[in-house]
């Protein structure tokens, strides 16, 4: 996705020289313009033709196991994946399986389809990087966190509404 995080990989990704393709519920004109994006509105192209998949989305029925057999066997055998968005979007099963043939050449995961537990297949892999879910931990995200916590408690006490609001 190319919501706020996504954003902010594509605006790291353009500093590297790197072509940022982006598939999303909305297309992202503003987007496209800013970090010179190209949409995908088929995922399976984005798959196809990406050196590497990071994703950004919520987790939701429709998210859920995004990245299954059939999607890893989309990707070029030399493609990284990144998962720092939800586990369950990423089935893990498969994704042992592929990382194990050289499907694809590695992943990068912040997150985990069972957490806390990580699979001691997963572990194994030496063309894997994990981390214990700490895609936030730094000062300035949990700084910022708290005072959108605060904006979202003076908002929904002055209107009724928080600023921000999920929906699936």
């Amino acid at each position: 996705g190319l919501g706020q995080i996504g954003r902010a990989v594509a605006r790291r990704a353009r500093a590297f020289g790197m072509q940022v393709l982006y598939h999303n519920r909305n297309r992202q004109v503003d987007a496209e313009t800013e970090f010179n994006a190209t949409y995908c509105p088929d995922f399976s192209e984005l798959l196809a033709l990406s050196d590497v998949v990071s994703l950004h989305c919520p987790l939701t029925p429709a998210t859920h196991h995004l990245i299954d057999r059939a999607a890893l066997s989309q990707m070029k055998s030399t493609a990284v994946l990144i998962n720092t968005a939800r586990g369950p979007v990423v089935d893990e099963s498969a994704l042992i399986e592929c990382l194990s043939r050289g499907g694809i050449f590695a992943a990068g995961l912040d997150v985990y389809e069972h957490e806390p537990k990580v699979p001691t297949e997963l572990m194994a892999l030496g063309n894997v990087v994990l981390a214990p879910h700490l895609g936030t931990a730094t000062r300035n995200a949990r700084d910022a966190m708290g005072m959108r916590v605060i904006a979202n408690i003076e908002a929904f006490l002055s209107t009724g509404s928080p600023g921000d609001q999920v929906t699936a």
